[in-house]
This record gives C-alpha cells, structure tokens and sequence, in this order.
C-alpha cells in the first residue's frame, strides 16, 4: 500500500476538516414530521413546499449569514398568483422577526471582502482549498496563511494584489426563487433568503401569504421547524 507524503497527509486532514466544519451548524427539522426533508402545504389552490438544509452550492458559507430555505409552489388555481419576497415571513420562538432579503442585496453582501454584519455562527470559518496543484496531487498550501508565493503568505488569497480573484456569489441569483406573477396551473422553484434566524432561538415558524393579481390576500401558510444544534 503507497503511503501518502507527510503535507499530503497533513493536506489530506485539512480538507476533511474543512468537510466537517462546512456540514456543521444549525439544521431546520419539521416539527410535523421530524423525519421528512421538508413540509408541503396547500391551501386554497396553492401548494407550497419549504425544504430547509439543500443548500450545498458556493458560496458554502451562505448559511453563516442568511438562512437559505428552498421553496416549491404549484398555483393550482384558475388565475394568476403573486409572488413576493415581502409576503414571506418568519417568526422565532422569541418573538424576532425575520424577513426574506431579495437575492440581489445577498449577493452583494456574498461577494465583497466584507460580510455581513451581526453575529455568525461559532466554529472555523469554511476555506477554499484550490489550486495552484503541484505533484502529487495537493494544494500548495495547507492553511489560512499559507499560500503559492511564501510560507507565510497574507490571510485573505483573495485580497491579496496578486491572489487568485474572488468566486462570485453568481448561485445565490441563478438559484434564487423568482418573484412575480405565477400563471395558473405552473410551477417555480428556488432559494429564498431569510435574514439568519437559527442563532438564538429554539423554534421558527416560516410562512407565506399568496396574493391574487388583483393583490386579494389568501389563505396564509405556515410550518414550524426545530433548530438543531
């Protein structure tokens, strides 16, 4: 059996690392059905389904400042259905009041050195572990600090004047639930973005009032999810 160089190895434990760290955080789990991936809800004529924990694209630390909840709605209904960011809304067991940010102010916020501000969640900040590759077959470097030009190169790869340029949040916009007027009989699908709501509280109740394009308000739909730490 071929044993592994000893960065390899060391670059090995690194990115399991960071596979861990990136896994962790608080989780959203129906209180309805604990077991189940998500809740779906019809009323009305509308059906909708919130399927918390699917985000698993770039950027990977999206959850550190938004909760990122994925959202399926069928307009089962003869007439056209509103969309929009503002009738969403979610509520903690604490009485705070969480809002659905449009994905455009996310993005922003996701691809400048600067994130968001306010409290993130505790443990290691997730880290890109990317090329220049040398042989074998690693990273050149194997730590926030360490990088293609030095042992000790400047903290941020991304900031540095000749680092690597920054990914863009470009999977925040394309996978983002698009708002607007829903024909009758279709269907959409996508990411809304709730301002970070899993850092104090125990309980968090997610809904969502459809309004006809004539702005009637219908039935509201609710469903309330356990935050597992």
């Amino acid at each position: 059996m071929m044993r592994l160089p000893r960065r390899a190895r060391g670059a090995l434990l690194f990115g399991l690392s960071l596979l861990c760290a990136c896994a962790a955080g608080p989780r959203l789990e129906p209180v309805a059905a604990p077991t189940q991936p998500g809740v779906t809800l019809a009323e009305a004529g509308v059906r909708l389904t919130l399927l918390p924990n699917t985000w698993s694209v770039y950027p990977s630390d999206l959850p550190r400042y938004y909760t990122p909840l994925e959202v399926q709605i069928e307009n089962l209904l003869a007439e056209e259905v509103q969309v929009r960011y503002e009738d969403f809304l979610a509520l903690d067991d604490g009485n705070h009041q969480y809002r659905a940010v449009p994905p455009g102010e996310v993005a922003r916020a996701m691809s400048g050195s600067l994130r968001p501000s306010g409290p993130v969640l505790a443990g290691p900040r997730p880290m890109l572990v990317a090329g220049p590759w040398y042989p074998p077959y690693w990273p050149r470097y194997w730590g926030p600090y360490y990088g293609p030009y030095g042992t000790w190169w400047y903290s941020d790869p991304y900031s540095y004047p000749y680092g690597w340029p920054r990914p863009s949040a470009q999977n925040v916009l394309t996978l983002a639930l698009r708002d607007g007027r829903l024909l009758p009989g279709a269907s959409i699908q996508g990411f809304l973005y709730l301002q970070r709501a899993t850092t104090q509280a125990n309980l968090l109740t997610v809904s969502w009032t459809p309004r006809l394009a004539s702005g009637t308000p219908l039935a509201t739909l609710s469903a309330q999810f356990r935050i597992v730490r």
